[in-house]
This record gives structure tokens, sequence and C-alpha cells, in this order.
């Protein structure tokens, strides 16, 4: 069973039910659930990448890749270039975790954090795409 510790009508049938479980003296498991990406960060994300790529691009920048051969090949960036060998990069980094499936919001925030400054230095501004009020 879920409850939201945040809402008060939740947090007072979540302390009822701990109360009759230890009644019971059941044998409890609690698991803390953390708040991840919503299907709308999901999309945000994946505009985000390609607002990266397209900057990367416009400033004549290319991802290099040497290839089976040895032979180095130059292509321009693009969203999954950008999520593979940006994003990725940083998110190991920060949490030592592989797949973008596993991080919270918070954690996308400091990602995003970490990908600004370091545009931002070489003076590239990119910002995280957001849904804006009419």
């Amino acid at each position: 069973m879920k409850y939201d510790l945040s809402d008060n009508v939740q947090l007072i049938k979540f302390k009822n039910r701990c109360s009759l479980l230890q009644r019971k003296e059941s044998l409890v498991e609690l698991k803390e659930i953390k708040a991840t990406r919503t299907t709308k960060q999901n999309a945000a994300l994946h505009v985000y990448y390609g607002i990266i790529s397209e900057s990367l691009n416009e400033l004549g920048m290319t991802f290099q890749y040497t290839g089976l051969t040895g032979k180095m090949l130059e292509l321009p960036y693009n969203e999954k270039l950008v999520k593979e060998t940006i994003w990725r990069d940083v998110q190991r980094s920060l949490f030592g975790i592989e797949s973008t499936t596993e991080i919270n919001t918070q954690q996308i925030n400091q990602i995003i954090d970490v990908i600004t400054e370091f545009f931002s230095r070489k003076g590239v501004v990119i910002e995280f795409p957001c849904k804006k009020d009419d």
C-alpha cells in the first residue's frame, strides 16, 4: 500500500495502519518510493538532447569516433549521441547509475546543472525546455 506522507489525510491513514499492524505484531517491510520522471519529463529530456546537439552542430563541433578499422570518423551530433556520450557520462560520474530509467527527478536536475554549467563556461547557453504558461 502506498501513502503520500506530504498529504495530511494520507499521513493519518498511514499512522493508523502502522498502529494496527503494531497491535497485530505483524512483520512489516517499509520501502521509500522516490519520485521518478514523468512521461512529460522524459519527453523534455529528449528535446534537451536535441537542443544540445543543434547547438554543438551550429558551432561546427563534431563527434569524433574511431571505428573498428581505426579510422577517425567525424559525425554531426544528434539526440542519441548527446544522451550516450554527454548525459550518460555525467550520470555515471555523479551517481554510478547506468540507465536513465533509474534516476529520479532530483538527480535529473543535478545532471542538467552540471551540463548547463559546462556549456556556459564555453560560452554556449543551453536551457532545459519548460512548458510556458499562456
